[in-house]
């Protein structure tokens, strides 16, 4: 008579995280995010007010290029009721260029005009006087200036 076969079980344990591992990785994970998050915030507001600088500078150069090209003074101003940077043309006023920055705009920051009546810019690039446009949110702030005589600065 032949022997009974005899099947052995194969383990079939594999290797696996403990829960308390597990635990100590999302708390680790957790501790990071605490720190990292508060710096990413800043970052992000801080490149808010660069990008809205950007958009600010190139409006004041469009301006200049909008009165050369139609041989007409431009203004340059800013309306508070909407939050609005306005380029118009002053003899139609006809709106050229407008942006509107505010909380729920995508260029959410704060601006400040000095002059606040705005700056007419003449088709030889000379303006009427210089301005100096403060754009600022959550503790960044940035300035664009415009000089009479058409040369631009961020600083």
């Amino acid at each position: 008579m032949s022997p009974i076969p005899t099947y052995t079980r194969r383990s079939t344990s594999r290797p696996a995280f403990t829960l308390i591992e597990l635990l100590i990785v999302i708390v680790v994970v957790g501790i990071l995010l605490g720190v990292a998050l508060p710096r990413i915030g800043r970052t992000i507001n801080k490149d808010r007010v660069q990008r809205s600088a950007l958009v600010v500078q190139t409006m004041l150069d469009e301006a200049g290029q909008f009165a050369a090209r139609l041989r007409v003074p431009v203004n340059v101003r800013y309306v508070s009721s909407s939050g609005s940077i306005v380029v118009t043309n002053r003899t139609t006023g006809t709106v050229l260029r407008s942006r509107t920055f505010g909380a729920n705009q995508d260029l959410r920051a704060t601006v400040a005009f000095n002059p606040t009546t705005g700056i007419t810019i003449f088709p030889n690039g000379r303006a009427d006087g210089g301005i100096r446009i403060t754009l600022s949110t959550d503790g960044f702030s940035t300035v664009v200036s415009r000089t009479a005589t058409g040369i631009l600065r961020r600083e």
